[in-house]
């Protein structure tokens, strides 16, 4: 069937050249308002989305499987087939068919997997959706986890049969891994069992890594990172890039840090012990409920509530680390109006981090933009809010976030801010951003004018009281006369449609009036689409600031979240020591004492323990 459709289609002979590189992807063909699939790609598209599975002859050539959705529709249908466990390759018209000379050209613009679905509808608010990479060396394993939608990037190393625990800490949807891996799998594939991507064993080379990460930091080192001595983490953190960069064509300029995973000053928790004291999910329902996760988490923002959860992944052992925490918390717990009222409105902030990662992959929309504007124009009084407690601790957390007041005006001067979600939706750039934009708008804003102007002329020119002039979709700009009066329509006037009642015709200036407007209306789109791209370059170009106000708003947030917490449920400050002894008086277990019903108490314990 191949070489039929092949020798009888342009289309199918386009599509088949770009389904030969992707082989085991489902191909998405754009083809003007839809994306469309053929052939086996159309049986199992169907089949998973449950939309209609059809037959479209080719000519000569045998009947082949179509299956189509309208394009608007790709984040509603995208994630299902991802999900269920197909890579889906994205090809794209790169030119305008209007000027295309044939077949309008297409290009694969993106391959999407679980590890790299950025869509909303696919990633939960508060955890993070990880892509990871395993080597092995000497009994030691490298591994490296890259959320894609918030440009997070963790790196580090551990003795093999410790592997599993960093799979489960950061439970990755997407792993990559050299043949020879593929090959040796054990004990953590059977148990985790995520969606594995094979690649060659080459790409897991020390030198090229490192310049892989180098290059994309722009820096000639790794030591500022702290990671520099972790050679079979820095091998596989090398790799995972390079694959994500070249084979899946995304963009990881976002990307601007590297976390190195150390155990130094982190108690170290297995995924046995972090089960068992369901910490993340109940052993009785597999859910979040009658979770510690679920028994404290306040935070009113989905950055607070990932960092909470990475938090307690990694608890700290170093007491100075700890008690600066504290301090924090114990600063917002004495300062409970503030804490209230920059609680408040950081329940109104957009989620900066993921609104970076859309930016920086070409997918976010105008209000994802104005999110952006909005969330940091409220930093300056979070600021002063905080200033005004006198209280240090909170002083140095107002000194965390850093002056992004001009990325504010840069966006709210640009782009309007009761934006629609589109930019071809229109009316997206500001009045006076552009002197041609405004020209064109003008020209469409004033068109009622027009045609009430000329209709009226032609009104007392012709002496028909009853004359019209209309636009539809079909016909464009018309003048309807009705038959009584059709002997006085001039010569120059051409017949464009005959109606029961009524003729239409059209004039050479009511012809170049609509082509005026018609042409407005594509200038327009074009215009606002390029002002709309330029900002998005300055924003990615303003990433590392953004990126630090997006850090400072999760942990205030966090921090603030955990005196609502204790001032919620009446905890106090533990005072901790080096010592081996732990006293707790009237204790409380957090988790059992929510669960328990309404008519029931919980009985506080006292606790005593020393190396005695």
């Amino acid at each position: 069937m191949g070489k039929n459709v092949v020798a009888q289609t342009p289309v199918m002979k386009q599509f088949l050249e770009v389904k030969s590189q992707y082989e085991d992807t489902l191909v998405l063909f754009r083809m003007g308002d839809f994306y469309e699939t053929f052939l086996e790609d159309a049986e199992i598209t169907a089949k998973v989305l449950g939309i209609v599975l059809t037959k479209r002859a080719n000519g000569k050539a045998s009947n082949v499987a179509l299956a189509g959705f309208p394009y608007h529709a790709l984040d509603n249908y995208l994630p299902k087939l991802v999900k269920a466990g197909y890579r889906v390759a994205i090809c794209e018209q790169v030119e305008d068919p209007k000027l295309a000379k044939g077949i309008v050209k297409r290009e694969v613009i993106e391959v999407v997997t679980p590890g790299t679905l950025t869509s909303d509808q696919a990633l939960s608010d508060k955890s993070n959706r990880y892509i990871g990479s395993v080597s092995f060396e000497n009994n030691f394993a490298g591994f490296a986890f890259l959320d894609p939608s918030t440009g997070e990037f963790h790196m580090g190393e551990c003795p093999a049969d410790q592997l599993k625990d960093y799979l489960l800490k950061f439970s990755p949807s997407e792993m990559i891994l050299g043949e020879s891996v593929v090959y040796s799998t054990t004990e953590w594939y059977r148990e985790f069992r995520p969606f594995i991507t094979q690649i060659e064993d080459w790409v897991f080379d020390y030198v090229s890594s490192y310049r892989t990460l180098t290059q994309h930091f722009n820096l000639k080192s790794l030591k500022g990172f702290g990671c520099d001595e972790l050679k079979l983490g820095v091998k596989t953190g090398g790799a995972l890039m390079h694959h994500i960069k070249t084979n899946l064509s995304s963009s990881l300029d976002h990307v601007s840090k590297i976390f190195p995973v150390l155990n130094e000053g982190f108690m170290g928790l297995d995924g046995f012990t972090m089960r068992n004291l369901e910490v993340f999910q109940s052993l009785s329902t597999q859910g979040t409920h009658g979770t510690l996760v679920d028994c404290i988490d306040q935070t009113q923002t989905s950055g607070g509530g990932r960092l909470l959860r990475r938090w307690l992944h990694y608890p700290l052992t170093d007491l100075k680390r700890i008690n600066a925490r504290l301090d924090v918390v114990n600063a917002f717990s004495n300062n409970t109006r503030i804490m209230k009222s920059i609680r408040e409105s950081l329940g109104k902030t957009a989620d900066v981090e993921r609104i970076l990662g859309k930016v920086n992959q070409g997918k976010a929309s105008p209000r994802d933009v104005i999110g952006i504007a909005l969330t940091l124009q409220k930093i300056p009084e979070w600021q002063k809010e905080l200033n005004t407690a006198g209280n240090q601790n909170l002083s140095s957390l107002a000194k965390s976030f850093i002056d992004t007041n001009l990325i504010v005006e840069k966006i709210l001067s640009t782009i309007n801010e009761d934006t629609p979600v589109q930019v071809k939706m229109g009316n997206v750039v500001c009045a006076g951003v552009d002197s041609d934009l405004d020209e064109l708008r003008t020209l469409l804003h004033s068109g009622k004018e027009w045609i009430d102007n000329f209709q009226s002329s032609l009104r007392e020119e012709l002496d028909i009281p009853k004359l019209k002039v209309g636009f539809n979709r079909v016909f464009g700009y018309y003048i309807e006369v009705t038959k009584v009066h059709q002997d006085k329509v001039p010569e120059t006037f051409i017949r464009k449609q005959t109606l029961v009642n009524s003729e239409r015709f059209i004039t050479e200036e009511l012809k170049e009036y609509e082509e005026k407007v018609l042409n407005a209306e594509e200038k327009i789109l074009t215009i606002e689409s390029n002002i709309f791209s330029e900002l998005c370059q300055f924003l990615l170009s303003s990433i590392a600031d953004i990126h630090t106000n997006a850090k400072a708003i999760n942990r205030t947030d966090l921090l603030a979240g955990f005196a609502a917490t204790a001032l919620n449920q009446n905890f106090i400050r533990p005072k901790l020591s080096d010592k081996p002894e732990l006293e707790i008086i009237q204790g409380r277990h957090p988790v059992v004492e929510q669960l328990l019903l309404a008519t029931e108490k919980f009985i506080p314990n006292d606790l005593c323990l020393d190396s005695t």
